[in-house]
């Protein structure tokens, strides 16, 4: 019964709709099978309820791998727009389209592999893709068997929006791609070594093993490190990085380049920096897909110390390294960034590798953490600031080996690491040094090497020995050879360095007040004592009789001056103040100091600095109100206030806690000399700043006055030296 009902219901649907189905039996011949011109599925059994034949196959969205205009599945139709029309349908800021337009374009760049990122684009411009699917919207870029890279025709159906201003393509479908041989004729293949010397915009093909990935925010493949036995060069391009993993044989073609990141390019070229030894606009052309272990014929045996030694100048950037170093991995009491450093086995000197990943892609590191092991390394780069450059590592493979320093090297390491760098070159003033005479090394597990000195010309260099150390005295002007010899357990080695006392140099100079009456960007010379070190910028506030004035110079410059030495130094006097979009200067006075200090004499000594023209009269609450388009930036005041740090902020409060004062830095970590009086009402020594032009006054500590009359200072800038 239900069977002739679902009939009568077929015929009569079917006598109502003829314009959907035609049917025929020829000649009252039953056999004769029905036809259809378009199919009807009822009763969603699959099949055509007239004709029985399978019901065609109707895409969403069509899929299409010839790139022929036809669908692979149900032989439709469909037209693409160009990337031109595709931003015009983009529309205004917040709009999006419902329904998918076919956008047929060449791949520019794919910028994640794992989520299908790219750039395409036609004769009419480019456009970027926020995410790529299959055909039908399931399978993820990443699960592709076969994925397009850069230079391949694709035919993407797009969901078209403007993001906050900008046009793109979200969450494409692949429609399908045709793959497009790159053009290599312009480019010549060589060795790593070959490419490495090769002129910036030269094109190059090389072939090698991928011995390591870096990574961009949201640990996405953004370059390789491509290894053979002449060398090692950085590839940059997530294309490439994105197709390969570590130990792959592969061969790429790309553009000889340097790179420095933008925002450093001027104190890159101050400091001769050419930037990162690399390969851009690069296509991977071949890939085994294999595990090979990097050629290491090329690789240098060195020390960390040696790289760090290695000026900017010199480019040894993406070249490798072999060390033996330790491995630390910092992470800031407050939380937030973490850094993992690799130091030379006496635990200081060193670097952060580079990371954009906020340390994540160098978790592998954490079991070698506080590990003294065998590194290849490189210096990726060198983070370029107005102070200097400074390289940092990528660490590429990592072995604990047990390591353990041999007694006949201890003598050696004492010399490099502790003794030989207490020596100048030449002096023009009697540093009354007292050096070292012993060096012991927790970390290395060893104590009481001896250390000695001897001058072959007492005329002009003479040690005596004292209650803690040795003192060198420069007696008069000449040359004298030094020897200086470590002594541990028997085994004795010794190093000759010549050192110069020359008579000092005449120079014109003015008073730090002269100075700061100087109209801006004059360049001075003016001598005075250095006083406490500035914080988050590289430098010192310079003192004289009549009051102060900030000095920012380089790590180099730095490492060569100590607290209450008296210098003569040169360099621009300016005030540093931000300006509006327009070029206006902002309200605020901002801050007033000497900038690219050089020093053309250190008279050395160990003197105290004039508070003469401090405040004394003034309160916490008082300092908060200072008029913000008055100069303040060359005035010291001394006052009571209580310290407040929690997390990464430190300030100084009132007394009552009711009024904060921020002190100009980085983070708490730059104030530690501060942690022992958290929460305490302690006297301070404070200079205003304002070095980010901001609406308000913030300081500097100088110094805690204790009840004695002592002082405990601001070393920050010294403490490495």
């Amino acid at each position: 019964m239900k069977k002739t009902k679902l009939l009568i219901l077929l015929l009569v649907f079917a006598l109502a709709l003829p314009s959907f189905v035609a049917c025929r039996q020829d000649n009252g011949d039953t056999n004769t099978p029905v036809t259809c011109d378009e199919h009807i599925d009822l009763n969603e059994d699959g099949n055509c309820d007239f004709c029985q034949n399978p019901m065609p196959a109707v895409c969403e969205t069509h899929k299409d791998t010839t790139l022929d205009g036809t669908c692979d599945v149900c032989g439709g139709t469909y037209e693409t727009i160009t990337v031109a029309d595709a931003l015009e349908l983009c529309g205004e800021a917040g709009n999006i389209t419902e329904e998918r337009y076919y956008v047929r374009a060449t791949v520019k760049t794919v910028s994640n592999v794992a989520y299908g990122e790219m750039y395409v684009e036609d004769e009419s411009g480019e456009i970027y893709v926020y995410g790529t699917y299959d055909f039908d919207g399931v399978k993820s870029f990443s699960d592709l068997e076969n994925q397009p890279k850069r230079g391949d025709t694709v035919v993407l159906a797009c969901i078209l929006q403007n993001y906050n201003g900008t046009k793109e393509v979200k969450n494409a479908r692949l429609v399908g791609f045709v793959h497009n041989e790159a053009d290599i004729s312009d480019y010549t293949e060589m060795t790593v070594s070959s490419a490495r010397a090769a002129e910036k915009d030269e094109l190059v093909i090389i072939e090698g093993v991928v011995s390591a990935i870096t990574y961009a925010t949201g640990k996405v493949p953004v370059g390789a490190i491509i290894t053979d036995a002449t060398g090692s060069i950085y590839v940059y391009g997530a294309d490439v990085a994105g197709a390969v993993t570590k130990g792959n044989k592969v061969k790429v073609a790309g553009v000889k380049d340097y790179w420095i990141l933008d925002s450093e390019k001027t104190n890159a070229q101050k400091y001769g920096y050419e930037g990162c030894n690399q390969l851009s606009d690069a296509t991977l052309l071949e890939n085994d897909k294999g595990n090979h272990e990097f050629d290491k014929t090329s690789v240098e045996e060195t020390t960390v110390k040696a790289i760090m030694d290695t000026p900017v100048t010199e480019n040894v950037t993406s070249q490798l390294f072999k060390v033996t170093a330790l491995i630390k991995k910092v992470i800031p009491e407050s939380g937030g960034f973490v850094n993992y450093y690799i130091f030379d086995i006496d635990g200081t000197t060193g670097t952060y590798t580079y990371t954009q990943c906020n340390g994540s892609d160098f978790a592998w590191l954490d079991e070698f953490d506080g590990k003294i092991c065998t590194v290849y390394l490189t210096a990726l780069n060198a983070k370029s600031t107005a102070s200097g450059c400074n390289w940092r590592f990528l660490p590429v493979s990592v072995s604990d080996d047990s390591y353990t320093i041999a007694k006949n090297d201890i003598p050696a390491y004492a010399l490099t690491y502790h003794a030989l760098g207490q020596f100048a070159a030449s002096y023009t003033s009697d540093p009354e040094l007292v050096l070292i005479n012993t060096v012991s090394s927790a970390l290395l597990g060893f104590e009481g090497v001896s250390v000695s000195y001897t001058s072959d010309n007492e005329g002009v260099v003479k040690f005596t020995a004292v209650d803690n150390g040795i003192a060198m005295t420069l007696v008069d002007y000449g040359t004298a050879t030094v020897t200086v010899t470590a002594t541990y357990d028997g085994v004795e080695k010794s190093e000759e360095i010549t050192l110069e006392y020359k008579e000092p140099q005449s120079f014109d100079y003015i008073t730090v007040q002269d100075v700061i009456n100087s109209a801006n960007d004059t360049v001075v010379t003016v001598k005075g004592i250095v006083g406490p070190s500035l914080v988050n910028q590289t430098g010192f506030y310079l003192f004289d009789g009549s009051t102060f004035i900030a000095v920012t110079t380089t790590t180099d410059v730095m490492s060569t001056v100590e607290l209450g030495q008296e210098v003569i130094l040169t360099g621009t006097k300016v005030r540093r103040v931000k300006t509006d979009d327009a070029g206006n200067p902002y309200e605020c006075h901002g801050q007033t100091h000497i900038k690219d200090a050089v020093i053309l004499a250190n008279n050395y000594g160990s003197h105290t600095y004039s508070t003469e023209s401090f405040v004394t009269d003034v309160t916490i609450e008082q300092f908060y109100s200072l008029d913000k388009t008055v100069d303040y930036s060359t005035t010291a005041f001394i006052l009571e206030a209580k310290v407040f740090i929690s997390g990464n902020n430190v300030k100084l409060q009132s007394l009552d806690g009711s009024i904060n004062v921020n002190l100009y830095s980085s983070g708490a970590g730059q104030y530690s000399f501060l942690q022992q009086y958290n929460g305490q009402v302690i006297t301070v020594e404070i200079a205003a700043c304002n070095w980010n032009s901001k609406g308000f006054w913030a300081c500097c500590v100088l110094a805690v006055v204790h009840e004695d009359g002592t002082k405990t200072y601001n070393t920050l800038n010294f403490d490495s030296n």
